[in-house]
């Protein structure tokens, strides 16, 4: 039985013109320039798969420095570099080699298999079945080879952790590092440009890009296969992470005559990963909380991850802006990308797209309770405005929706107690979801001032009006939307006065904030 990743479909894509198709790795990178994305079963799957192919491109192409980074942007991925790489390497890509299996241990051969179910999180696993899915542990799973190896590829970047079939003795395994960030993929207009965006320049050599050391590898170029004992180690480089063994697993496959499937699987703890994520991770944005009074030592720096309940646009300054770097970092590739502009490689009107994917784990850790994909716009002219009110201004934006929101949870809190009710659940949800596209078109506004040499007042004053009719029409629903009565008609009218009221002062007070930044830059 063989599966040759290189050459075998199962990587899912979106072609250029919206129809679906799946590739392996060498068609998928030779054609990057006619595919739009990856898109798989979820978007931890995709997350998985991009940065696995990440790996592979940077193995292949590097690009060495900013002339062959260059030569790739203004080109494509050559066949040539690809099959000398391949050459360097081979059968390591096989599923299923007895020897080598890919990203896999062999020696856990020993091991007792349970059922395939357990690689995909959706799926029912013991005797108890999900809300989603009603496999149980005697019904028989079988996956395809494509979709066990995408599934064998999200286990190690998100697998939940918690207690695992033990090698020898350790059962307990931490959550996989994907799992600790939202994490950020700069997107193009095609494959071949969102890789290259998302690919700095990377000379192991060179220690690039940081933390990187001369001895970095991806999984599958180790010298032998992963010792099946679980261990702790610091990365390598930066393929060495983005093909991180957070756990030793080996998928058992089975030819019944219809063809080869995957119904038995063995997933052990793997590999720790040490060191300050801060440190060592290109694909996430970072913040340090506040000093709070009397606090000598400075909190350490803590990833952004997915919040679905307010969205991922609320931290476009984390995201995008370049900044302090003792308090925010924004991910490695959009510091490259501000470099690119500044060259003129990259046009300054140029816009992009920052998707953001996540997963929630359950408040013990083991159980995944839902993944996300977000996106925001990403202006390259606001990834060089290091020293304009930009930051600011988007900081007090994010602020002055937060403030609105708690005004509305107020509104229905102040109602309840009065009446002794208990509290709506969510009041809020119907504002967030109005914001998205009125922050996008914020940030483009920003992007086109500043580009223009204009003050940011136009965009301000757009965004404090979306914000307010976002708000005005969730508390429209809630005075007039259920039927009310005598008194609590009375404090309905009360408490949605009272509301209007915080609103109007709530906007008079970002309006003023944010100009405040803008008249600063003009008066200097």
């Amino acid at each position: 039985m063989t599966f040759d990743l290189v050459e075998e479909p199962w990587l899912p894509v979106e072609r250029r013109n919206g129809s679906p198709d799946c590739l392996g790795l060498q068609q998928l990178l030779l054609e990057a320039h006619d595919i739009r994305r990856l898109s798989a079963e979820t978007p931890t799957v995709t997350a998985a798969l991009y940065r696995l192919v990440l790996a592979f491109a940077h193995r292949a192409y590097g690009p060495a420095d900013s002339d062959t980074w260059a030569a790739l942007w203004n080109g494509k991925f050559a066949q040539k570099q690809l099959d000398e790489y391949l050459s360097q390497h081979p059968g390591r890509f096989d599923l299923f080699d007895p020897e080598r299996p890919f990203l896999q241990c062999p020696a856990l051969a020993t091991c007792e298999a349970t059922g395939a179910a357990k690689l995909v999180p959706s799926r029912a696993v013991g005797n108890n079945v999900t809300l989603f899915d009603h496999t149980t542990a005697r019904d028989r799973v079988a996956l395809e080879p494509a979709e066990a190896a995408r599934w064998l590829v999200t286990v190690h970047a998100y697998d939940p952790g918690g207690l695992k079939t033990p090698y020898t003795k350790v059962k307990s395994s931490e959550r996989a590092p994907a799992n600790l960030f939202g994490m950020v993929l700069v997107e193009g207009a095609t494959l071949h440009e969102t890789l290259l965006l998302n690919m700095p320049i990377y000379n192991p050599e060179w220690e690039q890009p940081e933390p990187t050391s001369p001895d970095d590898r991806p999984l599958w170029e180790a010298d032998a296969p992963p010792d099946p004992e679980p261990d702790e180690r610091s990365p390598l480089g930066w393929t060495d992470l983005l093909t991180w063994p957070s756990r030793r697993v080996l998928l058992l496959p089975h030819d019944d005559g219809a063809g080869v499937a995957v119904d038995k699987v063995v997933i052990t703890p793997g590999t720790r990963l040490r060191g300050d994520l801060a440190d060592i991770e290109l694909m996430a944005a970072f913040r340090r909380p506040p000093r709070k009074a009397r606090q000598k030592k400075r909190e350490d720096f803590r990833a952004v991850r997915l919040d679905g309940r307010r969205g991922i646009w609320r931290h476009a300054e984390a995201f995008l802006l370049a900044g302090d770097e003792d308090t925010r970092r924004r991910p490695r590739p959009l510091d490259h990308i501000a470099d690119l502009v500044e060259s003129e490689t990259i046009p300054e009107e140029t816009v992009y797209t920052i998707r953001v994917f996540g997963q929630q784990l359950g408040s013990k850790g083991a159980v995944v309770e839902s993944w996300a994909e977000e996106a925001v716009s990403a202006p390259v002219a606001l990834l060089r405005a290091r020293h304009a009110p930009v930051g600011p201004i988007i900081g007090q934006a994010v602020d002055f929706a937060d403030q609105v929101a708690g005004a509305l949870r107020d509104m229905d809190h102040d109602f309840c107690a009065a009446m002794q009710a208990d509290r709506s659940v969510g009041i809020d949800l119907p504002y967030w979801t109005q914001l998205p596209q009125p922050f996008d078109e914020f940030l483009r506004a920003l992007a086109e001032a500043r580009r223009n040499g204009q003050p940011e007042t136009d965009a301000i004053e757009e965004w404090a009006r979306a914000v307010r009719k976002a708000a005005t029409a969730v508390a429209d629903r809630w005075a007039y939307g259920s039927p009310r009565k005598g008194r609590n008609l009375s404090e309905a009218g009360k408490q949605f006065g009272r509301f209007t009221g915080v609103l109007h002062h709530l906007t008079e007070v970002f309006a003023a904030k944010a100009m405040n930044y803008v008249e600063e830059e003009v008066s200097s």
